[in-house]
């Protein structure tokens, strides 16, 4: 069964989506796609009442497929992603996952 990563920035944090869409998103991308990382889709809120700024939605095949790139990405490449964070937000994103039960078209 496949699942949704789930990554949320929450509206107070200082946020830069410039800079996540054009370098964060472009650096990890590669390192996860071996691993079966499929599509992603990186949402802005349109609205005051959302409680994010940004949701990402990244499809993996399953948990174990997500728990293996997390384990075998090398520690250089794992260090380079956690230091990026600081150049895009001054909070920790809000991470789960779910599990697809349907889709449409």
């Amino acid at each position: 069964m496949t699942i949704t990563m789930m990554i949320a920035y929450l509206k107070d944090s200082n946020f830069n989506m410039e800079y996540y869409l054009q370098h964060h998103l472009p650096m990890v991308t590669p390192i996860w796609k071996p691993f079966g990382m499929g599509s992603f889709r990186a949402m802005a809120a349109t609205d005051s009442q959302s409680p994010y700024t940004m949701v990402v939605e990244i499809e993996w095949p399953s948990i174990e497929a997500f728990h293996r790139a997390h384990a075998e990405t090398p520690a250089e490449k794992s260090k380079e992603f956690m230091d990026d964070v600081k150049n895009f937000t001054d909070k920790d994103p809000m991470v789960w996952f779910m599990e697809n039960k349907a889709g449409g078209p």
